[in-house]
């Protein structure tokens, strides 16, 4: 499974793509920050290395600096004398930095004297500080455009399939879904990559200088001290996580154990009742101190590991230190002795080998979560759109005769049946409520109109045209679904209307407005038609919403309107405006209902009773109420107002 999230994260950024673009001057950055990381610290040695000697001169020293023409005075004159730097290039004589620092000794008389030099030094660690500062942060930034390039794209991709997708979630959970993939799972991933380019930009070429250095200031130290570092390194590590998981056991035992412990409580009606106050006061302080044992030795065990950590670590540190320290302490004219600041500088050197070794191993771990939510993603990507367009589909006319189901079966995902043999007719012009114990029967009904879902089995036909062989743009510019829960776009009321055609006018809006009566409290909003609507404009009530819904369909007049209720309540006014609104609607098209109001299903010429699948029974509301007991059920469940405590929706 872990191999398959790796696999997954490599999809949403391929290693090809760290070395273009953004991510690429990631990599430049972060190698530039490297470089300038040695190069503080080598400054910082400077700085000691004046701070330890004063710019004095041994005797071996001295005579070094007399080969290299640099200090014009006796041996024993110069000995005491304030040379600045001198001393650290007299020993870097036959360093790999040598050349480079005596010309700038040369060169720069301030490092002549360490009055000069301290600051000077000083001065030039900050500015190397400040420069590796704003090059991290701008690597950062870097990282971060190439993460979110990388996550852009997916999220257009996430966007593509919904609109794919979307159309066919009947229990409507894949929203939900599809915002956690395109907000938490999409940060995941961001973090993933940003954490991915960063690392790779500084830490391996970080490691590889710092081990390049400290073998260049003495190769035998190093390789004395980095076996006994890694060791250390790597035991502490795995005593760390030997750490977490106690930590982790401890806590899960703890939870178990206080769950066992709070059983107790709800015995107080019992005790009580059979006077075991006493009894069970002794049993439940028993409990306690098994417990407290328990979480005792879970805790001992816990703090076992890092007591060995701690102690690995004191150990480790005290023979680098003793191996340091002993060159240290041999004389300087000595081909084995070490300066002061020779050895600050490899025991700081080894050091900040810990953190780019950190970094790099807990790579993998850190990608995890990005992993994951990589993965989830392209599960979701790669499923398979339940309905598409057939080859050589024809174009649908308008509806003008009949509607029909036949034989018609659907079931969800978890075989859960919700039509199973449904047959019905529906003739054009005819107003239908289609009702059902499950909302879903009703529903997976009506999705089957615009083809957002498929019949399993059967055949769905409009004038005798089976709609799995028309194009969907012209089934769905006559076969319109209408709900009370559809959102709208980021957008003006006019834009959410027209849905972004360009042939519908302003006056095509109006009259469609006007239809469904909304024209009235658009205009009575901030801007009228140019009001934004959305996450960041004017809120809508139920009914408006409603009203609004209804527009966006009528403003493209179609044969076949399929109108889902809202299911919250709506006041008094907004019932009486929907009512005329429907009466002006269902003149001559054909409107298929799946109400909410007992006065929508009175209005309508037929009702469609489903049960099982199947219509139970169909006929006008005061026939099919005295001849369905089915019937009769659901409108109690639904309108009875007793069922809602004194509350009616008619």
């Amino acid at each position: 499974m872990e191999n398959s999230n790796l696999q997954a994260f490599e999809r949403v950024f391929p290693r090809r793509e760290l070395f273009r673009g953004k991510s690429l001057c990631a990599l430049l950055l972060g190698g530039l920050t490297a470089v300038l990381y040695l190069l503080l610290l080598f400054v910082l040695f400077l700085l000691v290395d004046v701070l330890a000697s004063g710019g004095a001169l041994d005797f071996e020293s001295a005579r070094r600096a007399e080969v290299l023409d640099v200090a014009d005075d006796a041996p024993d004159a110069v000995a005491a004398d304030d040379r600045g730097l001198l001393p650290a290039v007299a020993r870097a004589h036959d360093r790999p930095w040598g050349r480079m620092l005596e010309f700038a000794y040369m060169r720069i008389p301030m490092l002549r004297d360490s009055r000069h030099a301290l600051p000077l030094l000083v001065l030039t660690a900050l500015a190397v500080g400040l420069l590796r500062f704003l090059l991290l942060v701008k690597m950062r930034d870097m990282a971060r455009e190439a993460a979110r390039e990388a996550v852009n794209g997916l999220r257009r991709m996430l966007h593509r399939q919904t609109l794919r997708l979307g159309p066919a979630d009947l229990l409507d959970r894949e929203g939900g879904q599809v915002l956690r993939l395109f907000t938490e799972d999409m940060h995941r991933i961001f973090d993933g990559i940003v954490r991915w380019i960063e690392t790779l930009a500084r830490r391996p070429l970080e490691l590889a200088l710092l081990l390049v250095f400290a073998l260049a200031v003495d190769w035998l130290v190093t390789l004395q001290c980095l076996l006994p570092l890694l060791l250390c390194w790597y035991l502490v590590r795995h005593e760390r996580q030997r750490s977490e998981e106690a930590a982790r056991a401890a806590a899960s035992a703890e939870e178990r154990e206080l769950r066992t412990l709070a059983e107790n409580l709800r015995k107080a009606r019992i005790v009580r009742g059979f006077g075991m106050e006493h009894a069970e006061h002794e049993q439940f302080q028993r409990q306690l101190d098994r417990h407290r044992r328990q979480m005792a030795a879970l805790e001992s065990r816990q703090r076992r590991p890092l007591r060995i950590a701690r102690v690995l670590v004191f150990t480790s540190a005290a023979l680098i230190l003793f191996v340091v320290g002993v060159k240290v302490l041999q004389p300087l004219d000595s081909a084995e002795g070490l300066s002061f600041a020779e050895g600050a500088l490899l025991l700081t050197m080894f050091v900040s080998l810990i953190a780019p070794l950190d970094a790099l191993f807990d790579l993998s771990r850190g990608l995890a979560a990005g992993s994951t939510a990589a993965d989830r993603v392209f599960r979701y990507l790669s499923q398979i759109p339940e309905v598409g367009q057939a080859v050589g589909a024809k174009f649908l006319q308008p509806l003008s005769k009949s509607l029909r189901f036949e034989n018609v079966a659907y079931a969800l995902p978890d075989r859960r049946r919700l039509l199973d043999g449904f047959d019905l007719s529906i003739a054009a012009g005819e107003t239908l409520a289609v009702v059902s114990l499950d909302p879903l029967e009703a529903r997976c009904a009506a999705y089957l109109l615009p083809r957002f879902i498929e019949p399993q089995s059967g055949r769905v036909l409009i004038d005798g045209e089976d709609i799995a062989w028309v194009t969907l743009e012209s089934l769905r510019a006559e076969a319109i679904f209408v709900s009370a829960g559809d959102p709208f776009f980021s957008g003006t009321v006019q834009e959410n209307i027209a849905c972004g055609n360009p042939k519908i006018t302003l006056q095509n809006i109006t009259d469609a407005a006007k239809t469904a009566h909304g024209h009235n409290f658009i205009l009575k909003l901030s801007q009228g038609y140019e009001t934004m609507l959305g996450e960041r404009g004017e809120q809508l009530d139920a009914g408006q919403r409603f009203r609004l819904a209804l527009a966006r369909a009528l403003v493209r007049n179609p044969a076949l309107l399929v109108i889902e209720e809202p299911a919250e309540p709506l006041d008094e006014d907004t019932k009486q405006l929907l009512d005329d609104a429907y009466n002006r609607i269902t003149r001559g098209r054909t409107v298929v209902f799946l109400p909410s109001r007992l006065s929508t299903v009175k209005r309508a010429d037929r009702v469609a009773m489903l049960y099982k699948g199947r219509p139970a029974a169909i006929g006008p509301h005061a026939e099919v109420v005295k001849t369905s007991a089915i019937y009769r059920h659901w409108e109690y469940l639904r309108f009875n107002e007793f069922r809602h405590d004194g509350e009616t929706r008619a």
